[in-house]
């Protein structure tokens, strides 16, 4: 599936290799700062809702600005766009160092940190991940996003682990200041781009928003296949991933774990993740794309359940390395799939619209967080994974596409 002289020649492509670099450096910072908040939050409040209601915050901006975001990657100078977010994230983090290190943190003022680093992560999809497409081209496609994938299902291991280590022995300033360096090497990184990398004049210039907003959701309803893409990500969103806002939880109230070994738990399932996406790039699962991306959600929910039963921490940092590799079908094929199934005019706004699928998270992880407060987290996470077992296996059965090798 990846030869490695196709991950040679991408990685000697200056463009590519710093575009994929800033996908690692905010990988980093995305995954740290979501787990620092997370113990913070339970340590000041005590409640799983609290916990989750950052996440939910960080979910809105995909929701509410995904497709707004996906049109004017079809429009303007990705390079540009995504260099002013990269600065906004960093000036972020850096106000988030200062209350932490002056003693002026409180729980709302790292709630509103945590909706502008989701405004950050909503152009991930149709700004940088475009632009990795466009600079690798159709024919590379495949392993430039499952490169891209991989290194962002490490980056879910190495952000948690440096995050529950600096909370540990810096508190979450250091966290922070770490976040802040990581943007700022994202903005010198983008800087160094052409000026026309990700600029290129498109006919859809000249007519008004509404019509692209209606154009890409007529294409998405009239083809069964990428509406079907399209759902397995909302599923993911809402009943999958929500269960990550737990482990700190799980690891302060069932656990009784410090900090740095609830990140070395979080870290197991990026770690997880990580060697799924290697094991899929050198090609040994023999299923087509659709096969990956469908059955790799089903054992995400199936070893998420799982994780529920779990009471101690070796049983259970065993079962999150699992759903890990069960991600890694998910996360690998979501990007390659929307690509390549778009038309190169339209796969900004389609990118727009997967941000708004991924958006509908902050229903689960609303979900999972009055679960957590009603039942306790480790109940929460076996109803909600069953939750989204159920769609997913209806849509399943009429998937003619998924037969298919």
């Amino acid at each position: 599936m990846m030869t490695n002289s196709k991950i040679i020649g991408l990685l000697r492509d200056t463009g590519y290799l710093r575009v994929w670099l800033v996908g690692v450096c905010s990988g980093v910072a995305r995954w740290l700062e979501l787990l620092v908040v997370g113990v913070y939050a339970y340590d000041t409040t005590g409640s799983p809702f609290l916990v989750a209601l950052l996440v939910i915050l960080r979910m809105l901006p995909l929701a509410l600005l995904g497709s707004i975001i996906g049109t004017f990657a079809d429009r303007l100078s990705t390079r540009l766009l995504l260099i002013l977010v990269m600065i906004s994230a960093m000036l972020a983090a850096l106000f988030v160092f200062l209350i932490f290190a002056f003693g002026f943190d409180n729980y709302w003022l790292v709630a509103v940190s945590s909706l502008i680093a989701g405004i950050v992560w909503a152009t991930d999809m149709p700004l940088r991940r475009r632009l990795l497409g466009d600079i690798a081209g159709l024919d590379r496609i495949a392993p430039a996003m499952s490169l891209d994938s991989a290194t962002n299902n490490g980056t879910r291991m190495i952000g948690p682990l440096f995050g529950g280590i600096l909370l540990q022995w810096l508190g979450p300033s250091g966290a922070f200041s770490l976040s802040a360096l990581m943007y700022a090497a994202c903005v010198l990184l983008l800087l160094g781009l052409p000026v026309s990398s990700g600029f290129t004049k498109r006919a859809a210039n000249e007519r008004p928003l509404f019509k692209d907003f209606k154009e890409v959701f007529s294409f998405i309803a009239a083809d069964r296949d990428i509406l079907r893409i399209l759902l397995i990500t909302v599923i993911f969103n809402v009943w999958g991933f929500p269960f990550i806002s737990m482990i700190p939880v799980l690891g302060r109230s069932l656990l009784e774990i410090n900090a740095s070994w609830i990140g070395v738990l979080a870290g197991l399932e990026g770690a997880g993740a990580l060697i799924g996406s290697l094991i899929i790039a050198l090609g040994i699962p023999r299923l087509s794309f659709r096969q990956l991306y469908y059955f790799g959600l089903m054992g995400y929910l199936v070893f998420a359940f799982i994780t529920g039963w779990m009471v101690s921490s070796i049983p259970m940092g065993i079962t999150l390395f699992i759903v890990g590799l069960m991600c890694a079908g998910f996360t690998t094929m979501q990007s390659t799939l929307i690509y390549s199934a778009a038309p190169p005019e339209m796969r900004g706004r389609l990118f727009g619209v997967v941000v708004i699928c991924i958006g509908t998270g902050l229903i689960g992880f609303a979900n999972i967080g009055l679960m957590g407060e009603l039942f306790g987290a480790s109940t929460a996470i076996r109803i909600v994974a069953l939750e989204g077992l159920i769609p997913l296996i209806l849509i399943g059965l009429g998937w003619r596409q998924l037969r298919r090798r």
